[in-house]
């Protein structure tokens, strides 16, 4: 079954980077994958590119540079119609908004899904939200990848009416294999330009915006460095925040026990050497991509207890979660696990086991499948293109 799978951009993100690793276990699913982004080249709209490019994917791009962009829209119709799949899978809100009326005018089904649980929005990003959710209703399916996923958009948008049968909840997942523990007992070692070599490290791997929560980690790091000095705060990501994050940790004084890492393609090495992986969040979370990648190199985490994280996360099992918000509860929970070596390669070992169990790749290719089946199987709206 060919697929066109539709991205905003080439971002190292949760949804655009799940999709290299969906490409990874494809073809065990009869799924031909291409991608397209609608942006452009640029800089950062590059940094997912190679890591398709290693699983035998080549990015291509549409140069699109707002919603209402309509050569633009024209040339994806076009795209769609000339690519000859047998569906399209469109991730995140431009791709569906211009995906869903570009793959009818083309012919061909339309399968959405959001990634995130919905927030309050104001302006603007209120009436994109709005818009893609009305257009990517009126596709093949809208998918959704946690149940607190669909529960808040239900309710925002649907209240006290039903939810549309095309909407379900269809697990990510990643490939367990590129993302497996270490062998041994020891721990291996960091990437060398990290210089973290014989340090306990707590890793939060997450675009630095506001509703991550990064500054608790950073509000609770005084409390484990006063009981292990030589440990360090790794912040791989970047984003908004940093400016007001750099600032927080010059004035706590932890300039040297706090690493700004920036964005970095060894995730796996990185999440492999850390003790601990921390996921602070505040709101907005929905079925983070890194917990799930810890959990398959066998790292225990601690994170807060928001929209799905607890689908991935068994509290006291593979990890600790945590009031949102709470400083307290961050350093407590963290200072647990490294005090504790046993308890944590436990959780760790734990965590392993529940990612092979529920969000192998493998799984979500093949429950992809199922859908794009019943979209192929329904009436199609009639070509205009060809």
């Amino acid at each position: 079954m060919r697929v066109l799978t539709l991205l905003d951009a080439y971002r190292l993100g949760g949804a655009e980077t799940l999709i290299a690793q969906l490409a990874r276990v494809s073809a065990g699913a009869g799924l031909d994958l291409s991608v397209l982004s609608l942006h452009g080249p640029s800089e950062v709209n590059s940094r997912l590119a190679p890591l398709l490019e290693q699983v035998g994917v080549t990015p291509h791009y549409l140069g699109v540079t707002r919603t209402l962009d309509v050569p633009a829209f024209r040339r994806l119709v076009r795209w769609i119609a000339d690519a000859q799949v047998d569906v399209v899978h469109a991730h995140l809100e431009m791709s569906m908004t211009m995906g869903v009326p570009a793959g009818r005018l083309a012919g061909v089904p339309v399968v959405s899904t959001f990634h995130h649980v919905h927030r309050t929005l104001t302006g603007r990003a209120s009436a994109r939200e709005r818009l893609a959710v009305e257009v990517a209703t009126r596709g093949a399916a809208t998918l959704f990848v946690s149940q607190a996923s669909l529960d808040s958009f239900a309710e925002r948008y649907r209240p006290g009416r039903p939810v549309p049968g095309s909407w379900r909840v269809v697990h990510n997942g990643i490939d367990v294999d590129y993302f497996a523990p270490a062998p041994g007992p020891d721990r291996p070692a960091f990437p060398a330009d990290l210089g973290l070599e014989g340090r306990p490290v707590v890793t939060v791997l997450a675009a630095l915006r506001d509703f991550k929560g990064i500054r608790h980690a950073v509000a609770a790091w005084p409390e484990v460095v006063a009981r292990y000095p030589e440990a360090r705060l790794l912040l791989v990501g970047s984003g908004p925040e940093e400016p007001a994050l750099r600032s927080q940790v010059a004035a706590a004084g932890l300039t040297g026990s706090v690493v700004f890492a920036g964005m970095r393609s060894d995730v796996p090495e990185v999440l492999r050497a850390s003790d601990v992986v921390l996921l602070p969040s505040i709101h907005g979370e929905n079925l983070p991509t890194v917990l799930m990648e810890a959990g398959a190199c066998g790292r225990p985490v601690v994170a807060s207890d928001v929209g799905g994280i607890s689908d991935i996360v068994a509290d006291g099992e593979t990890g600790l979660l945590v009031p949102p918000g709470s400083v307290p509860g961050v350093a407590a929970a963290v200072l647990r696990l490294l005090d504790d070596p046993a308890l944590a390669a436990r959780m760790g070992a734990a965590g392993r086991r529940r990612v092979e169990e529920r969000f192998d790749a493998r799984r979500w290719a093949g429950h992809l499948r199922e859908v794009y089946e019943e979209a192929v199987q329904s009436p199609r709206p009639v070509a205009v293109t060809r």
